[in-house]
């Protein structure tokens, strides 16, 4: 019987260990989506994209556009802080790699999940072309500059 107690002591311990790991990753996605304050990642402006950094400056993006939308309601908890090894928001480093890929790679990537990412990453309600809007906005940050769609009446 001394046994059994000793067993199930362990067991109530590992148990609250890990619902107080649990605990501490929930705490850090919802600090990370509420928090403006962080020195590590760019501020983000009200009803704005965050700044571009001074060391890769961005080129201008239209502030309605749907991939910020996206990046800011689904992306911005993981790829803000870079929780779970995402590649965190203008850090060319952590992106170049994914850059090499490509767009519709990283789409494919996204659409099915990879890692820690679920399908869609937290955006089930996503098409893919707000998935893709979202990629294209996180990769201007670090000055990838993606092909320019033909225009209507372009010629090749």
């Amino acid at each position: 019987m001394d046994g059994y107690r000793k067993k199930g002591f362990g067991t109530a311990v590992a148990g609250l260990i890990g619902i107080a790991v649990l605990a501490a990753i929930g705490y850090a996605l919802v600090a990370a989506r509420f928090s403006n304050d962080r020195p590590d990642t760019p501020t983000q402006t009200p009803g704005g994209p965050p700044p571009a950094l001074a060391s890769n400056a961005a080129p201008a993006v239209d502030e309605s556009s749907p991939g910020i939308a996206v990046y800011n309601r689904a992306c911005v908890a993981c790829h803000g802080t870079g929780v779970a090894n995402a590649p965190k928001f203008g850090d060319r480093a952590a992106w170049e790699s994914r850059m090499a890929q490509g767009i519709d790679r990283l789409l494919a990537a996204s659409i099915a999940g990879k890692g820690a990412m679920p399908p869609r990453g937290t955006c089930a309600d996503c098409s893919d072309n707000d998935l893709r809007a979202a990629i294209e906005y996180l990769l201007i940050q670090v000055s990838y500059e993606p092909a320019a769609s033909p225009r209507t009446g372009d010629t090749p």
